[in-house]
């Protein structure tokens, strides 16, 4: 009898999708604040520590039913390869750190443990293991800063920012979840967790113990979490992807804090890639673009591209951030990237228009 084939995607990747911003900004953060042989094996071992979790936890509830499927077997080969890489990437950092990374690792553990415990019980989707989850993982960014031989208050900085929006972020979206599935919870709780995060990051920013940028990116979310709470529900992944977009601004703000505040981080080299990625960018626009207008429908890839035109408009406000005088560059490259976004929702021929348009203003700048 054969043997059905269990595909590699449902064992290999977590169904959770909230668990990827949690677990991607604070080894983003570690990463530009710290750049590093350190931060890489921090890099690796949180990553593949988070996807070890899922089929190793496919494992265990097979086995504790005292059964054997298809994919029992190949859960633990994948979450056995996991281990062992997250493993590599902690003697990485281990073997490079400047400082004790092992620290904030440790005094998390217990939440590491919980969030364990209610993975066995089946209550890793109750509110506090969520956010046990969350904090257990905005270690990294402290382990990752220690590991660079930087200050401890820049360390508990950015544990602090990571720590509130976190907070901020589980209350808001566990409300906008269930009133896109026809609920009606109470919103309270969400407003409360928005402002209080602002209202906390103000305070420790009086304190000097996170820089300005870090209020106003969580003054932000929460000016939008509370419109968003105001308005009629939307679906569940305009949710998850608009927390990501405010997770990412999150790191870049409090990166760029640092920054401002004489911290030599990878955003130093922003300017530069921003002027590299743009001279490359200005052929493929006239290209994209000419081909689309050969097309009615837009390829999914096509999508894809307009990622890297994102990447390189956000290098050039960081360029602005930096620069401390206004450029016209880094505005046209925005204001073509805006522009592109809207004409990609129209009808024939106007997305490869958008790309035309986005070409001549890039090859301009």
């Amino acid at each position: 009898m054969r043997t059905p084939s269990v595909p590699l995607k449902t064992v290999a990747l977590p169904t959770e999708h909230g668990g990827w911003g949690f677990t991607l900004e604070p080894l983003l953060l570690a990463l530009l604040l710290t750049p590093g042989p350190h931060t890489l094996g921090l890099f690796l071992f949180g990553l593949c520590g988070f996807l070890a979790r899922h089929p190793l936890k496919l494992a265990y509830q097979d086995l504790r039913k005292g059964k054997r499927y298809p994919r029992t077997d190949l859960a633990l080969l994948v979450g056995g390869a996991y281990a062992l890489l997250a493993l590599v990437g902690l003697l990485l950092a281990a073997l490079t750190a400047w400082g004790p990374f092992f620290l904030p690792l440790l005094a998390a553990l217990p939440l590491g443990a919980y969030v364990a415990w209610a993975d066995a019980h089946g209550r890793a989707r109750e509110l506090f293991a969520e956010l046990a989850a969350a904090l257990f993982m905005a270690s990294l960014a402290p382990a990752g800063i220690l590991a660079g031989g930087l200050d401890a208050e820049v360390a508990l900085g950015s544990f602090l920012a990571l720590a509130l929006r976190d907070v901020a972020a589980l209350y808001y979206a566990r409300t906008q979840v269930l009133r896109a599935r026809g609920l009606k919870p109470k919103t309270h709780p969400a407003f409360l967790a928005l402002w209080s995060a602002f209202l906390a990051a103000l305070l420790l920013g009086f304190l000097g113990l996170l820089p300005w940028s870090v209020p106003l990116a969580l003054g932000l979310l929460a000016l939008y979490g509370s419109l968003a709470l105001l308005r009629p529900p939307v679906p569940a992944r305009v949710i998850g992807w608009t927390q990501m977009g405010f997770g990412l601004l999150l790191v870049l703000l409090t990166a760029l804090g640092y920054t401002w505040q004489g911290l030599p981080t990878l955003l130093l080299e922003a300017p530069s890639l921003h002027r590299l990625l743009g001279w490359g960018l200005v052929a493929l626009a006239f290209l994209a673009g000419l081909y689309l207008l050969r097309r009615q429908e837009v390829p999914r890839g096509v999508r894809l591209l307009v990622g890297l035109y994102d990447l390189n408009a956000l290098l050039g406000l960081l360029h602005l951030a930096l620069g401390g005088r206004l450029l016209p560059h880094p505005l046209l490259a925005l204001l073509g990237v805006i522009l592109l976004h809207r004409l990609l929702g129209r009808p024939y021929p106007w997305p490869g228009l958008g790309f035309l348009l986005l070409g001549l203003l890039l090859l301009w700048h």
